[in-house]
């Protein structure tokens, strides 16, 4: 298993209201259609100015997929359009879970 952490802002003027109706599209209309993605996790800073999407993948090959499909997805440009980032993710191996 892979996760995949994307820290991002949100653009000027955008709500976190915004945010959330934002993110529940895109977790409807496209992540919840993408094989290989287990689990997604929206989170916000102690700071509350902070935001980063978590998502958990089966492998290294569902990433660069989903990736691949985030390049032609409308809804994906929409959610993408209200955050202030340079789009990067950082990727980590899970070695170990405790649940």
């Amino acid at each position: 298993m892979h996760i995949a952490l994307a820290p991002f802002g949100l653009q000027a003027g955008v709500s976190e209201d915004t945010l959330l109706s934002a993110s529940d599209r895109f977790e409807e209309e496209f992540v919840s259609k993408q094989d290989g993605i287990i689990k997604r996790i929206l989170v916000k800073d102690g700071e509350g100015g902070g935001y980063t999407d978590i998502v958990f993948f089966r492998d290294l090959q569902s990433i660069d997929k989903v990736v691949e499909a985030e390049r032609n997805s409308d809804v994906c440009a929409a959610f993408f359009s209200i955050m202030d980032g340079d789009g990067s993710h950082r990727v980590y191996e899970v070695l170990k879970s405790y649940e």
